[in-house]
């Protein structure tokens, strides 16, 4: 299992980084059974993560966090749609990394969201993606500064080792029980570059050229 969500990690990194968004945070759980719970009524699934230990690899906040606690909650909006062999449904929720459980001590980060999750259909992993732009993502937190959780953002996870293995259930996903690994990325406010500042500056100067020659 943990060489899966190695490799779930590695190719999130490289799928959830939308425009100029940078990886803020990459994470997994420590635990080597599942810590993820879906459950379903056969209408609608509801998603949740209660408190799993997890390792913060990658933190824009100041470097690895060991033995965060991380929570998600969060249930289907729509009908589950089956395309070929694949199926998606879409999810709203939140999540939150902390010191404390229950979110509680210090937010190393949390967000609200409404995303997709789509997968195979008898395959063994479900991925939980939200890019905002299209979507709804907002970013809080008690140590990365606000203009650095700004759009173009992303949140997405890995679900592995899915028991049973990825079905619907009248309208929805099944339940299910599996093991994380995920990725945040986020943009810095807009900030000119030294370069754009530079090119910015002799533009102004041309302006002021043409318009001492008019004057004159």
């Amino acid at each position: 299992m943990t060489k899966a969500l190695l490799l779930a990690t590695v190719t999130l990194t490289g799928f959830v980084s939308v425009g100029n968004a940078a990886v803020i945070a990459t994470f997994s759980q420590t635990s080597s059974t599942n810590t993820v719970v879906a459950t379903d009524n056969s209408v609608t699934t509801n998603i949740v993560v209660d408190d799993a230990v997890t390792n913060i690899s990658t933190f824009g906040g100041g470097g690895p966090i060991a033995g965060a606690f991380f929570s998600l909650n969060s249930t289907s909006n729509d009908p589950a749609q089956q395309v070929g062999g694949a199926v998606i449904q879409h999810y709203d929720g939140n999540f939150c990394f902390s010191s404390a459980i229950n979110c509680g001590g210090t937010n190393y980060l949390s967000g609200v969201f409404s995303d997709a999750a789509f997968g195979a259909l008898g395959g063994p992993g479900l991925v939980v993606n939200v890019n905002n732009p299209p979507d709804s993502l907002t970013l809080t937190s008690d140590i990365i500064a606000p203009s650095d959780l700004v759009p173009p953002s992303s949140f997405s996870l890995a679900f592995t080792n899915l028991t049973p293995v990825l079905a619907i259930d009248g309208a929805t996903i099944d339940g299910f029980t599996a093991a994380f690994a995920g990725v945040v990325s986020a943009s810095t406010a807009a900030v000119p570059e030294p370069a754009s500042l530079g090119i910015l500056g002799l533009g102004l100067l041309g302006l002021g050229m043409i318009r001492s020659r008019k004057q004159n």
